[in-house]
């Protein structure tokens, strides 16, 4: 009887492991900073989706100016306001997390730029004790100018 229940069991771990990652490169996937409790301020953005051109896409004029990088965050505060192990907490978020805004800071650096290609993205997030959180969207990319 316990191998056949454990059989089932694996079996229905399997099943739902499978499941969840169907389609997952398809999706977009939000990135805005977590907060729980009682709200009393959130105004932040994050990534959902980004389009971008390939190296064969890019002008055959161009000059290459190599990669480039730019970082956006967004900050959040959670204070329990008690000492128990599920209290509530007061928190709010704030800031600029998203694609537009790491896109400016790489234009800023490079005022020459014309375009982006093979653009990668990643999530940072830094948490001090879920106090205190910070989750920044780095985009790296090749970049060229017109020539």
């Amino acid at each position: 009887m316990r191998p056949a229940l454990a059989a089932v069991l694996l079996l229905a771990l399997a099943s739902g492991a499978a499941a969840r990652g169907d389609g997952d490169g398809d999706d977009a996937v939000p990135a805005l900073i977590p907060a729980g409790g009682i709200m009393l301020f959130y105004a932040s953005e994050g990534p959902l989706s980004f389009v971008t051109m390939t190296a064969k896409d890019r002008p055959a004029s161009a000059r290459e100016l190599g990669t480039v990088k730019g970082v956006s965050c967004q900050h959040g505060l959670s204070v329990p306001i008690a000492a128990q192990f599920r209290a509530t907490s007061v928190s709010g978020g704030y800031g600029d997390g998203g694609f537009k805004k790491a896109l400016e800071r790489i234009k800023k650096d490079h005022p020459d730029l014309a375009g982006l290609y093979d653009v990668r993205t990643d999530l940072r997030i830094f948490s001090i004790l879920g106090i205190y959180r910070k989750l920044c969207t780095e985009v790296t990319a090749r970049a060229f100018a017109a020539s």
